[in-house]
């Protein structure tokens, strides 16, 4: 799962004050006149090469000069609308991944335009621009977290070839793209825009080595728990930038920026603390056995964990006492118990043993921490095979829904061309193709056409998420084969200390929690005969390899 920024469509108009030019040449930092209100707009001063990294305008195939020249095109955009709210253009707008170079960015995004030059049959003015030194707030970004965002500016309408008069005909700017102007059709072609940016940013990432985990789908489509910082606005993010305190800054800064802070400061406080802590105590027990024996005796007297009442902070940081805390007991280690609950040798052969003991006894703390360590693994596995799967019937039950609307589709524009079929022979014998469909008829084409594209993109959704539930598959098999050899190692390491000394299976079963117990109670292995006496190194070894596993402990609990 990667955590970045999605691409964003918004629409331009002259209700809310916009103009074509001005979008266009802040996008492409030139210096372009509006004829209509008769106003210059000039970004040159950001340069290209510089804050804006790539600029050009493409047009669709055998397309006049005129549709890449911005001035010209642009001005043909703010003719072709008469309504004083019309729509004049659609920004696009689109992150680009960290890690790639300014001519890589520039690839990605003209990829992109042309992407949408192709399908929408228009011209397309396209921006790349740096991103801000800066965040929303005016911090000073790290230099992997500065990267580009690509504006992606293009018409409202379709470039066509229009018939006129006494059979002449002209390049210009035709009907509406009902794509994007009808609800019905516009979210699943923006779907359509989102799932491209995703796949192209996937493979740029993929081929630098880079991780290629992009996902056009917001956290609450893939079921992740986690809520998106909010946005502060264009005017509220200038007027930061600028050194200004807002009340919406003053906001983020308060409920999100500054507790992280803190938390992370106290946080780091804390842990340079209490290493000190264990540092000293540590050189305090070397020297002083009795400082040993008082916090063996404080372990044991403290009540489990589990019954231990838990703490209510009212603050989301933990506060530094200004003077030393008394001494506590940290929990320790499973040969730490075991250690202290076994009875203190009183000859040399009975110090070697318990120094032999308390090898194998490491060893097995070493194991349970490798299984619990696989269990999590499961664990984590069997949340994410869970979400993929409910993903693909997710995606399973759209694909139903789309079909049933593209036979629908389908039917409606069958019988709208049995209906007019003089008209349809018309149009297929001049071949011009869509210049001269009747308008219904092109917009029973494009809705079916949307509903055609939807259900085979649905249908690729459906073969990823199955290449991903196979992999899961295989995934799965190769963790059960290493907790079979974790669970060797753990029944090999329990029969060794069987045979090296028996008595300590009972304390070794007694220091050990609820976790531990189970585990080691299971992968006791059953011996058959138990040798009166202990049995040196190299013999334990040979005979721990011909023990029998059982899935019973072989002594009572505790």
């Amino acid at each position: 799962m990667s955590q970045h920024a999605r691409p964003h469509l918004e629409t331009h108009s002259r209700g809310a004050g916009h103009s074509a030019i001005a979008g266009v040449a802040y996008r492409l930092g030139l210096r372009l006149l509006d004829r209509r209100t008769g106003q210059w707009h000039d970004y040159r001063r950001r340069k290209v090469g510089e804050e804006i990294v790539r600029a050009l305008t493409v047009a669709p195939e055998g397309a006049p000069a005129w549709a890449t020249d911005p001035q010209e095109l642009w001005e043909r955009v703010e003719a072709a609308e008469k309504r004083k709210d019309a729509q004049l253009a659609r920004d696009y707008r689109i992150p680009v991944p960290f890690g790639l170079t300014d001519d890589q960015a520039g690839d990605l995004a003209e990829e992109m335009a042309r992407f949408i030059c192709r399908e929408l049959h228009t011209s397309v003015s396209l921006g790349l621009h740096r991103d801000a030194e800066v965040d929303a707030l005016g911090n000073v970004k790290p230099n992997e977290k500065q990267g580009f965002h690509a504006h992606i500016y293009f018409p409202t309408r379709r470039l066509e070839d229009i018939q006129q008069d006494e059979g002449r005909s002209s390049w210009g700017l035709g009907a509406k793209l009902i794509l994007l102007s009808n609800k019905n059709t516009s979210g699943a072609f923006v779907e359509r825009l989102n799932e491209r940016w995703a796949e192209l940013s996937n493979r740029y990432t993929a081929e630098l080595g880079l991780p290629a985990d992009y996902d056009h789908r917001s956290y609450v489509r893939q079921d992740l728990p986690i809520t998106p910082q909010p946005t502060l606005g264009a005017a509220v993010t200038a007027m930061e930038r600028r050194g200004f305190f807002t009340r919406r800054g003053d906001a983020l800064r308060g409920d999100i920026m500054v507790p992280s802070k803190l938390y992370e400061t106290a946080h780091a406080i804390v842990l340079d603390a209490q290493q000190k802590q264990a540092v000293e105590d540590a050189i305090r027990e070397r020297t002083n056995p009795a400082a040993r024996a008082a916090r063996l005796a404080a372990e044991a007297a403290a009540p489990p964990a589990s019954l231990q009442p838990e703490a209510v902070t009212s603050a989301p940081f933990v506060q530094v006492p200004l003077t030393k805390p008394p001494l506590t007991a940290p929990a320790s280690s499973l040969v730490g118990r075991f250690h202290a609950a076994a009875p203190a040798p009183s000859t040399l052969e009975e110090r070697l043993v318990l120094v032999r003991v308390l090898k194998i006894v490491a060893v097995v703390e070493r194991v349970l921490a490798a299984l619990a360590a696989l269990a999590e693994r499961f664990r984590r596995h069997t949340e994410d095979q869970g979400r993929r799967m409910a993903a693909k019937l997710d995606t399973t039950f759209q694909l139903d829904g789309c079909r049933a609307q593209r036979a629908a589709a389908k039917e409606k524009l069958e019988r709208w061309e049995g209906n007019h079929r003089w008209q349809v022979a018309a149009v297929r014998a001049l071949g011009n193709g869509d210049t001269t469909r009747p308008k219904a008829w092109q917009v029973l084409i494009e809705q079916f056409d949307v509903c055609h594209w939807r259900v085979q993109s649905l249908k690729a959704t459906i073969r990823g998420h199955q290449v991903h539930l196979d992999k899961f598959g295989e995934e799965e098999a190769a963790l059960k084969a290493e907790q079979m050899k974790v669970h060797e190692r753990l029944q090999a390491a329990l029969g060794t200390l069987i045979l090296v000394h028996q008595p300590s299976v009972e304390p070794l079963l007694s220091v050990s929690d609820d976790v531990e117990w189970k585990c080691l109670s299971v992968h006791l292995p059953v011996v058959e005969t138990v040798p009166a006496t202990v049995i040196q190194a190299p013999e334990a070894d040979a005979a721990a390899a011909r023990l029998r596993p059982a899935g019973r402990r072989m002594v009572s609990a505790p």
